[in-house]
């Protein structure tokens, strides 16, 4: 019990291949043994079956053949001085009295000397013969036994063979005529094998042939099932491990049963990154209200002070316009005071966006616009564009000064990643009723440990800046029912992607 256990745990821990090579291994072998046993099986009997007509047939020709070289041999003749006309009365003599007792075989002498035969008995006895037809038949039987007769005269020695047709075959022990070291005859016995045995034979080797055949296709095909079975099963083995590491890979398309399990798995993985998708959403946004709220709080607190800093500058202009000096200073402080009324305002756009103003427009017309009063900023920094527009793009209803503040927010992004210069790429088109805009650069890129914090407020890679650009263009676009995406690589570019339905 211990060893069969033993086995089947042996067994279940191996790899998919070779227990299927095992268990293939093991129904082939039934089969086989079957097959293996029904060629020895039948070698057996035919060999006995042989050895039975050789053992008869060879007793009938030594014995007669013992007789006719005494009866020879008490003629006091020399071996050159036999006449075939002697030889065949002596050889009937001998054999006339076997034949009633041994009907069916065929007892025959052969003279080299006259190229002559004597044939008595028959192998078929359903009628006696016309001359003519007797004469016929020796010839047919002297063409087909010829060879064995020159053979075991030429060799001196007695031997067994089998000749004749598929249909009519004949079992023959010939042996020579020795007299005084000569060879003067060659006589020989033959019995017809049963039509039933060579027939049974011939099927039986034709059917195992087939057997062998069949097994030898069976076996192709079950390898290459099996081959097949398994590089599907290791597609799936590596498939899912690396979606241990990326959920987003998914597992290549198969055929049968294997391509329903991928196509499950593969919808799977789709759902759960919807899913973490929708949760880094849901986080993102219960971040973004924390921090508007928050980013709300403090503009309001630092509002008042600049406020009042602004108002100071003001009166020092007036009062103390005639000092020396004292315009390049209010000149600084009104430089910075407004650069921090520039943030403040950002703070309160981020923490407290406005409702949005829909009215009717062409998101083409719009990008023209944002580049109208861009280029002279693109063209100082060597940025070339190439514009994709859809002429066909339907108009959407939108506010089009936040889109203006998302594509301005976006082209300044490309136009800074290319201090060097470089093409920025903008593309429209329509799927469905979502309009897509592609604004795509051929600057520094985005590394991936960023590419997932860009659209988090005061997050930036810049020197100087709030970090809080392409947070308040993600809140905008979302406020459209819209969605943007962005796919980079260091030192390869950054495409941001921004889908607008045509309705909001």
């Amino acid at each position: 019990m211990g060893i069969h256990k033993d086995f089947l745990s042996s067994f279940k821990r191996k790899s998919l291949t070779n227990q299927l090579v095992t268990i293939f291994a093991f129904i082939m072998l039934v089969p086989l043994l079957a097959l293996m046993y029904d060629i020895f099986f039948a070698s057996q009997t035919d060999q006995v079956i042989f050895f039975d007509k050789e053992q008869r047939l060879a007793a009938l020709v030594k014995s007669t053949n013992q007789e006719l070289s005494v009866n020879l041999d008490s003629l006091g003749f020399e071996p050159e001085n036999l006449s075939p006309n002697l030889l065949h009365n002596e050889f009937t003599k001998v054999v006339e009295p076997y034949i009633p007792s041994n009907s069916g075989i065929r007892f025959g002498l052969y003279v080299p000397q006259a190229e002559k035969i004597t044939v008595l008995g028959f192998l078929h006895n359903y009628r006696n013969l016309s001359p003519a037809e007797e004469t016929q038949r020796e010839k047919e039987i002297f063409a087909s036994t010829k060879s064995g007769l020159v053979a075991a005269e030429m060799g001196k020695e007695p031997l067994f063979r089998i000749s004749g047709s598929f249909d009519d075959q004949v079992v023959e022990y010939i042996s020579p005529v020795v007299l005084k070291g000569k060879v003067v005859a060659v006589m020989w016995a033959g019995e017809r094998l049963n039509p039933f045995f060579y027939q049974s034979s011939f099927y039986r080797k034709l059917l195992r042939y087939s057997t062998l055949g069949v097994l030898a296709v069976v076996m192709f095909a079950t390898l290459r099932t099996i081959r097949n079975i398994t590089t599907g099963v290791d597609r799936l083995k590596r498939g899912l491990h690396r979606m241990e590491y990326d959920i987003h890979h998914l597992l290549p398309e198969m055929s049968g049963e294997l391509g329903e399990v991928a196509r499950a798995v593969n919808r799977m993985a789709e759902s759960l990154s919807e899913k973490e998708r929708l949760e880094d959403q849901l986080r993102q946004s219960e971040h973004l209200i924390a921090l508007g709220q928050l980013a709300t709080g403090v503009a309001h607190e630092l509002r008042n002070p600049i406020g009042i800093i602004k108002t100071l500058v003001d009166l020092m202009k007036q009062e103390y316009s005639q000092m020396s000096g004292i315009e390049e200073y209010t000149r600084a402080i009104d430089e910075q005071v407004d650069r921090q009324d520039n943030v403040i305002q950002e703070l309160l756009d981020f923490g407290r966006p406005t409702k949005v103003s829909i009215r009717e427009c062409s998101i083409n017309d719009l990008i023209m616009a944002v580049l109208s009063f861009s280029a002279a900023m693109l063209r100082k920094q060597e940025v070339k564009v190439q514009l994709h527009l859809d002429p066909k793009l339907p108009k959407i209803l939108a506010d089009t000064e936040k889109l203006k503040q998302v594509f301005v927010n976006i082209i300044v992004n490309a136009a800074e990643a290319m201090p060097s210069g470089g093409n920025l790429d903008i593309t429209t088109s329509q799927t469905d009723d979502i309009v897509i805009v592609s604004l795509s650069d051929t600057g520094e890129g985005i590394s991936g440990g960023d590419i997932h914090r860009i659209f988090d407020p005061f997050f930036t890679t810049k020197q100087a800046g709030t970090g809080l650009g392409l947070s308040i263009s993600y809140q905008s676009i979302k406020l459209h029912g819209g969605m943007i995406d962005v796919d980079s690589t260091p030192y390869n570019g950054t495409t941001f992607t921004i889908k607008l339905p045509v309705t909001p």
